[in-house]
C-alpha cells in the first residue's frame, strides 16, 4: 500500500535533561543521605521505631533518588539505531521501582509496628522530638529542590512523593513525641510507624498505576481516543480514521498514529498541517505520526468515504 505519511515531532515537551531536574535529583540526595544518617543514630538512641523507621524509608529514598538520577542522565542520551525512541522511558522503570519499594518499605514497618503495639519499648521522648524535628526540617528543603523541578515528569514525582512521605512521617513523629513526654504513653511511638506505612501505600499506587499505564501504552490521562477521533474526521478534507492509537513516550510527551481518509481531490499537504496542529494545539500531542489515504488505497475491511457520508462514524 502506498500513501502519504507525515511526522510532526515536538521535542520540547517533557523530556528530561541534564539541566534542573538532575539538579534537583542531587541536591535532594544529599540531604537525605544525611537525615537518614541522623536518624539512624537518632531511631537507635531513643528507641523510636518512628524514627528508625524513617531512617529506614530514607535508605529506600537514597537508593531511589540514586537510581532517579541515573535515569533522568539515560533519559538524556539521544536515539540510536537501536532505540529508535531514545531513553525515556528509563524514567518510568524508575519510577515504577520506587513505587514497589515504597511499598516493600511499607510493609516491613507495619509488621514491626505491630509488633511493638504488642510489647512496647521503653523511648526516650525529648531526644526523639528534636532528631524528629531535624528530620522535618530537612525533609521540607529536600522537598522544596524537587517541586521546583519535577513539572509533569513521573520520575521526580516518585522521587517528591518519597520526600513527601519522609516529611509527613517526621510530622507524625513529632506528635507521638509529644505524646510520649507529656503522658509516657511509649504506643504512641508504634500508631505512628503504623501511620506511615500506610501513608506509603497510598502514596506509591498513583506512581505504580501511571507507570503501569505509561509502559503498556494506554491513552494519557485527560484524553479521550474517541473525542481525537472525531476532531480528526471534522477536519475540512477529512472523510474517515482508522487505526488511530494514542499512547505516552514517557510521562508528559503524547503520541499519536493513525490513518487519514482524505476526501479526492484533497490537497493532503494541507490536511496534514492542520491536523498536526490540531493534535499539538488542542490535545498537547507532540509526536504525531498520520497516514494519508484515499479510498484506491483502502483494505477491504476498512471504511470507504461516500457522498454524505457522516465524519463522525467509527473508522
Amino acid at each position: 500500500m502506498t500513501a502519504t505519511t507525515a511526522h510532526a515531532h515536538g521535542h520540547g515537551h517533557g523530556t528530561l535533561g541534564p539541566g534542573r531536574p538532575g539538579a534537583a535529583l542531587s541536591g535532594a540526595l544529599a540531604v537525605i543521605f544525611a537525615l537518614m544518617v541522623i536518624e539512624a543514630v537518632g531511631g537507635w538512641w531513643t528507641g523510636s521505631l518512628a524514627l528508625l523507621a524513617d531512617a529506614g524509608h530514607l535508605l529506600v529514598d537514597v537508593g531511589s533518588l540514586g537510581m532517579g538520577l541515573l535515569a533522568a542522565w539515560i533519559a538524556s542520551r539521544p536515539a540510536t539505531a537501536e532505540m529508535s525512541y531514545g531513553y525515556r522511558r528509563a524514567e518510568i522503570l524508575a519510577a515504577a521501582t520506587n513505587g514497589v519499594a515504597l511499598w516493600a518499605i511499607a510493609l516491613a514497618i507495619g509488621y514491626e509496628a505491630v509488633a511493638r503495639l504488642r510489647a512496647p519499648h521503653p523511648i526516650a521522648a525529648s531526644g526523639m522530638l528534636g532528631v524528629a524535628a531535624l528530620g522535618l526540617g530537612g525533609n521540607l528543603a529536600a522537598s522544596a529542590l524537587l517541586v521546583r523541578g519535577h513539572g509533569e515528569n513521573l520520575n521526580l514525582r516518585a522521587a517528591l512523593a518519597h520526600v513527601l512521605a519522609d516529611a509527613a512521617a517526621a510530622s507524625g513523629t513529632i506528635a507521638a513525641g509529644l505524646v510520649i513526654l507529656v503522658t509516657g504513653w511509649t504506643p504512641a511511638d508504634a500508631i505512628v510507624g503504623l501511620g506511615v506505612a500506610v501513608l506509603l501505600v497510598a502514596g506509591a499506587w498513583p506512581l505504580l498505576r501511571e507507570a503501569v499505564r505509561v509502559l503498556m501504552e494506554g491513552t494519557p490521562p485527560g484524553i479521550a481516543l474517541l473525542e481525537v477521533h472525531r476532531a480528526i474526521a471534522a477536519a475540512p478534507g477529512v472523510c474517515g480514521v482508522h487505526d488511530l492509537h494514542i499512547w505516552s513516550l514517557t510521562s508528559g510527551v503524547g503520541a499519536v498514529s493513525a490513518h487519514v481518509l482524505v476526501d479526492e481531490g484533497a490537497d493532503t499537504q494541507e490536511v496534514l498541517t492542520r491536523l498536526g496542529t490540531l493534535l499539538r494545539d488542542r490535545f498537547g500531542l507532540s509526536h504525531v505520526t498520520l497516514q494519508v489515504e484515499t479510498s484506491e488505497f483502502l483494505e477491504p475491511w476498512h471504511p470507504r468515504c461516500a457522498p454524505g457520508a457522516d465524519p463522525h462514524g467509527a473508522g
